[in-house]
């Protein structure tokens, strides 16, 4: 369990460019059993949120976010390796950013979370090109395409894509994520009515566990 003191610990370590003091906490919810899911969402994303806050209260630097967040990318690598399934499901999938999406954390967690899952993900990373990511669709031919957005101004950009995908591979299944998208409906954003919508890891569980 995932304590208020262990969450503050977390929290202070990271502010303060610990990555030993994180990795150790990670290191010992895991091996007390705590799940992967609970530690991305009640020590990654939580952590991630709250300084977030206190930049935009001018409570902590642009450079603390950015320590912030390249040491919760590390250990989001790290818990890939360290909780990587065995047993895989012989599924595929292909994570990227829209073109000009910048923030990239949420992305990489999710696929992390294919990853320990069985699957086998190909992460693209921030702000790719539209044309790289069609390019990559048609060489690795993904079970599925999870794409991720932010800023809601970028929301062209995602409905160009989507136009793009489902024009050169009409089956393609995708599912979309991010900030941008909360509350909204995507079918009607996208145009198409079998793009579906992943609001949190909860949902990515979900979506999984058809498979």
């Amino acid at each position: 369990m995932i304590t208020e003191g262990i969450y503050f610990h977390y929290l202070n370590s990271l502010l303060e460019g610990d990555k030993a003091a994180c990795k150790s906490i990670v290191e010992e919810l895991l091996a007390d059993g705590e799940s992967i899911k609970e530690i991305y969402l009640g020590l990654f994303q939580r952590s991630m949120y709250r300084i977030g806050q206190m930049w935009e209260r001018e409570r902590c630097s642009i450079a603390d976010e950015h320590i912030a967040t390249k040491i919760t990318e590390a250990l989001v690598d790290w818990s890939i390796e360290a909780s990587k399934c065995k047993n895989k499901k012989g599924k595929s999938a292909v994570i990227a950013c829209v073109d000009k999406e910048y923030h990239e954390l949420g992305a990489k967690m999710v696929a992390g979370y294919f990853e320990i899952n069985g699957w086998n993900s190909t992460f693209l990373g921030s702000s790719t090109p539209l044309g790289e990511i069609i390019r990559l669709i048609g060489k690795k031919q993904p079970d599925v395409v999870g794409i991720s957005i932010n800023f809601y101004m970028n929301i062209p950009r995602l409905t160009r894509l989507v136009s793009m995908i489902k024009s050169d591979f009409p089956e393609q299944e995708i599912i979309v994520g991010g900030q941008a998208l909360a509350g909204k409906d995507i079918n009607n954003l996208t145009g198409y009515s079998d793009i579906k919508y992943i609001a949190c890891l909860n949902q990515l569980d979900e979506y999984l566990s058809q498979y």
